[in-house]
């Protein structure tokens, strides 16, 4: 009697390689035609177009909304929904510089460009919020992250002694989203003709000064 030969499943390591490749493509080819054309006015037929492959393939990455979200979470920070600032080697390292300055000066050198590579596929994302509830529910997670972070932000400015002990926490959270936020750098390089380095020398100051800046300032939902 013949014993049936078994069969093994095996994935090659190339051709998930290059899976990974083309979905990656297609997600920057969204992030473009959605940056140009907004949410409203693309379709996954001109993304398709955009990236060189069929509809179906575009179809496999997921809705019109999931392709919006992973193609801003790619052009903000890479692959891998929203990370945290511990989850960002670069971040971390920029963190761990005991030169103070210096490492406020990589910091702001990291956010203008995510801030520059951003702002189109940002607006698209903002917009489409305001009638799709998967988009609006990702923006609710991204800034929730945001203030998890610049809550970690305050600590990292607290241990080397550039907070007042009285400043609110929160308070100090919210001002350097302000600064950071996406809509700054627009008014400031779009409005008021910043170029990307001046808005980095600005955005560098800034928080340096953010000590003295938040020390009086109410925290949200404050009374006072």
């Amino acid at each position: 009697m013949t014993t049936p030969r078994q069969t093994r499943s095996y994935r090659s390591p190339l051709r998930a390689e290059k899976a990974a490749e083309t979905r990656r493509s297609i997600i920057t080819a969204a992030a473009e035609v959605f940056s140009q054309r907004g949410y409203v006015g693309t379709t996954m037929q001109q993304v398709a177009d955009h990236a060189g492959v069929s509809v179906e393939s575009v179809n496999k990455i997921g809705t019109k909304p999931d392709l919006l979200i992973k193609a801003f979470q790619q052009t903000y920070s890479g692959e891998g929904g929203w990370k945290s600032i511990i989850d960002q080697p670069q971040l971390m390292e920029i963190m761990s510089n005991e030169d103070t300055e210096q490492a406020i000066a990589d910091y702001a050198a990291f956010i203008a460009a995510a801030n520059a590579r951003s702002g189109g596929i940002w607006a698209a994302v903002r917009a489409a919020a305001a009638s799709e509830d998967r988009i609006s529910k990702a923006v609710t997670e991204l800034i929730a992250r945001k203030r998890e972070d610049f809550m970690i932000g305050h600590d990292w400015y607290a241990s080397r002694g550039m907070v007042d002990e009285k400043t609110s926490p929160e308070a100090f959270a919210a001002h350097l989203y302000v600064l950071t936020s996406q809509e700054t750098y627009d008014q400031l390089t779009r409005d008021w003709g910043y170029s990307l380095e001046a808005y980095t020398a600005w955005l560098r100051t800034s928080i340096l000064r953010i000590g003295p800046a938040t020390q009086h300032l109410p925290p949200p939902l404050s009374n006072t």
